[in-house]
């Protein structure tokens, strides 16, 4: 409980834009897609923080800002609850831009099998 991993990640126009494409939205984005943001927590928690062998059973976030395309975004996930009977870790998210400010914050459920 407390430990934590972070990413730091900037989305440039031409990568948005790419993936608005896919996702059938607009290609003229002034801002980060959420689901963009969402695939950070996903990063971190498949990768570093349980890392391998994580399989994601839910998350919450609540976008307070938007992202700007080309702002340094850091990401970071934080253990608050362990379950070692159930395998279950719960984790805070919370992802800030560059000024500080918090662009969205929630919470993420997964189960960790070594």
């Amino acid at each position: 409980v407390g430990r934590s991993a972070d990413l730091v990640r900037l989305y440039p126009r031409a990568q948005a834009g790419d993936f608005a494409a896919l996702a059938g939205l607009d290609k003229d984005l002034d801002t980060v897609p959420e689901p963009l943001i969402g695939g950070m927590f996903s990063y971190l928690l498949g990768v570093k923080l349980p890392g391998s062998g994580t399989n994601y059973l839910k998350q919450h976030m609540r976008f307070e800002e938007d992202a700007r395309i080309g702002e340094t975004l850091t990401a970071t996930v934080t253990i608050t609850h362990l379950r070692s009977d159930k395998a279950l870790v719960n984790l805070d998210t919370l992802c800030t831009g560059e000024d500080g400010r918090m662009i969205c914050a929630g919470d993420a459920l997964v189960l960790f099998q070594c």
